[in-house]
């Protein structure tokens, strides 16, 4: 009975400082040709060796999830930022440097949600996939989205008090991000601070401990 109660106890401590490996950090909708830049910036919060496993969609309009529309590729090291855009020229022009990856499943605009998915799962969402974002308090409309830092995944259900905004219509007019009157904080996300293992036990422990004692 002591060997199930210490592996229990074991179990609730990994399974409440489990921590997500990767999140949406970003989404930004450009003033050059065609709308671009377009896409999400995504930061790897522990190593990834198979990218693959991971995926994002767009949710357009309001029409609800797609699904996975778009599966990365590779691999990842914790504090890595990964940009998919919906295409490279115009990314390249205005951020300075080449996105990870470009998909046309990127070719979203500021009222618009996206989805990142784990082995087919949402775990992370920007914006409500069944409502058109235009005059939502999270439209950025020609402008960029933020995570606050230290924020965790969302999972399916999006958390507006975890994100900032530029505005709508922040992006006319400019040409790139670093001379934008309002520029997108583009790689500045940083995650909460994660307990040391045996801290992690000792507070999963103490908690199960709480939970047994409630029980008689």
């Amino acid at each position: 009975m002591k060997k199930f109660i210490w592996a229990v106890a074991l179990c609730f401590a990994c399974a409440n400082f489990a921590q997500a490996d990767l999140i949406i950090t970003g989404t930004y909708d450009g003033p050059l040709s065609g709308g671009t830049p377009k896409g999400v910036e995504l930061y790897v919060l522990n190593d990834i060796a198979d990218l693959s496993i991971f995926g994002v969609g767009s949710a357009n309009n309001g029409g609800g999830s797609d699904g996975q529309e778009f599966t990365l590729s590779g691999s990842a090291s914790a504090g890595d930022f990964i940009y998919v855009a919906s295409e490279d020229t115009g990314f390249t022009n205005f951020f300075g440097f080449a996105p990870t990856f470009t998909t046309g499943a990127m070719s979203i605009n500021g009222d618009d949600a996206i989805e990142l998915f784990q082995s087919g799962s949402v775990i992370d969402v920007f914006g409500d996939i069944d409502t058109d974002g235009t005059g939502e308090p999270w439209d950025h409309l020609d402008g960029w989205a933020y995570r606050v830092s230290e924020t965790t995944p969302d999972g399916s259900t999006f958390a507006l008090s975890n994100w900032t905004f530029s505005g709508i219509n922040a992006f006319d007019g400019e040409t790139t991000n670093a001379t934008s009157a309002t520029p997108m904080p583009i790689g500045t996300f940083t995650p909460a601070a994660v307990p040391e293992p045996a801290t992690a036990v000792l507070f999963g422990l103490a908690g199960f401990g709480l939970c047994v004692v409630r029980r008689r």
